[in-house]
């Protein structure tokens, strides 16, 4: 297996707001953020700068990552919506 390192070098930093990063990119690792595909993460934090939650959120299907080509669609002129006084839902009826 390789080993990839990342060295990050903040010039006029304390130790404990090194500390800080150091410990917020550790948990993105742990929380998978790097892997993330086709979605997002949405990173928070609270009044002190310190990292509060993460938020991840991946789509599981979308029509434009299918390989299959679009189907042509017919047109839905040949219908029309009506309100039923009996229980006041929309119904959907070919004309």
């Amino acid at each position: 297996m390789n080993q990839g390192n990342i060295v990050i070098t903040l010039d006029g930093v304390s130790f404990k707001d090194t500390e800080r990063c150091r410990q917020m990119i550790h948990k993105m690792f742990e929380s998978g953020v790097f892997n993330v595909r086709n979605g997002k993460a949405i990173l928070n934090f609270d009044n002190y700068g310190l990292l509060a939650d993460i938020e991840v959120s991946m789509k599981t299907w979308s029509r434009k990552f299918d390989k299959e080509p679009i189907p042509e669609l017919n047109s839905f002129s040949q219908f029309k919506i009506e309100m039923t006084d009996r229980d006041n839902s929309s119904v959907a009826k070919r004309v």
